[in-house]
């Protein structure tokens, strides 16, 4: 328990962790990374530090959900009302989405320099 900064008079419980975090595929480093941050909470409930973690695992995880899900598939303006052509319209706002991430990674440019594009020849 401690206070998080000068000007808050209650304490805060801080937990701190060190998680090894792995490499993503196709990357050179091979070897797992240590993290090192720290969890501030103030719940009503005592959970021990393991619990804890897990719960804001899982918050984290939708809570990046809903952040994405308001980003590119513009999900707070559905075109509809009917739950069945929400699911469709999400779902090809999904496959576009990631059509177009697909298209960014194979085929923009990495070093700055504009890509010239030519008809095939045969």
């Amino acid at each position: 328990m401690a206070r998080v900064t000068s000007t808050v008079d209650r304490q805060h419980r801080i937990i701190l962790v060190i998680k090894e975090q792995e490499p993503f595929p196709g990357l050179r480093r091979k070897k797992a990374k240590k993290v090192h941050y720290a969890i501030v909470e103030n719940l009503p409930l005592r959970l021990d530090p393991v619990a804890l973690y897990q719960f804001y695992c899982g918050r984290q995880t939708i809570e990046n959900f809903f952040k994405e899900a308001k980003g590119p598939f513009n999900a707070g303006k559905m075109p509809s009302e009917r739950f069945r052509a929400c699911e469709a319209y999400l779902q090809f706002c999904i496959i576009a989405y990631n059509l177009f991430e697909w298209f960014k990674k194979n085929f923009s440019p990495r070093n700055g320099k504009a890509i010239r594009w030519r008809p095939f020849e045969s």
